[in-house]
């Protein structure tokens, strides 16, 4: 999941503020910057939270898969014992209903995996919202021309004095405790 929340947030920060435009001189200097993303995810308030939610509806979610599987296997081990005793309709019926029971179980693996993806998006998106809107406003306060993202693997080697992953992270603590004092 990290990886797939490092490269979301790289490509949104790609995305929304990539280079500002013809606005500026032709002979000014631009401004780069880089973030970590993936220190940014892990701490951004809310991100626990939602992970925490998120790893225990899978708990449940893989339980169920696994109570399907077991189910599933335990049908093919008996079939494995009986079939040389079976008739060649009794074992064609047997074969039968392991394939429907491996359909239902594929198509239930199916749905929850969906579903699991939707629950994700739900969970996270309120924080890349968040994210994206902070990198946004440092970028326009601060002049940034591009800010990149370490955690995307397309920096190889920087200045450390880019890097404004910090500064977005307590933007990101100061938005939390605004919403929170609201509340």
């Amino acid at each position: 999941m990290q990886y797939r929340l490092a490269a979301i947030i790289g490509a949104t920060a790609l995305a929304l503020l990539g280079y500002k435009g013809i606005s500026e001189p032709q002979d000014a200097m631009p401004k780069l910057g880089y973030i970590d993303s993936t220190q940014i995810i892990e701490q951004t308030p809310g991100a626990g939270e939602a992970q925490a939610t998120f790893d225990r509806e899978m708990a449940r979610w893989q339980s169920e898969v696994q109570v399907l599987a077991d189910s599933l296997q335990q049908m093919i081990a008996s079939y494995e014992q009986q079939q040389t005793m079976l008739s060649p309709q009794a074992r064609q019926a047997r074969q039968d209903q392991m394939l429907q029971k491996r359909m239902e179980y594929d198509q239930r693996l199916s749905d929850l995996q969906q579903a699991a993806q939707r629950r994700q998006a739900e969970l996270v998106q309120p924080i890349y919202d968040k994210i994206s809107t902070v990198l946004r406003e440092v970028r326009d306060e601060q002049n940034y021309t591009m800010i990149f993202d370490v955690a995307a693997g397309a920096l190889i080697a920087a200045d450390t004095t880019l890097d404004i992953t910090a500064l977005v992270i307590d933007r990101l603590n100061a938005l939390a405790a605004q919403d929170g004092a609201a509340n």
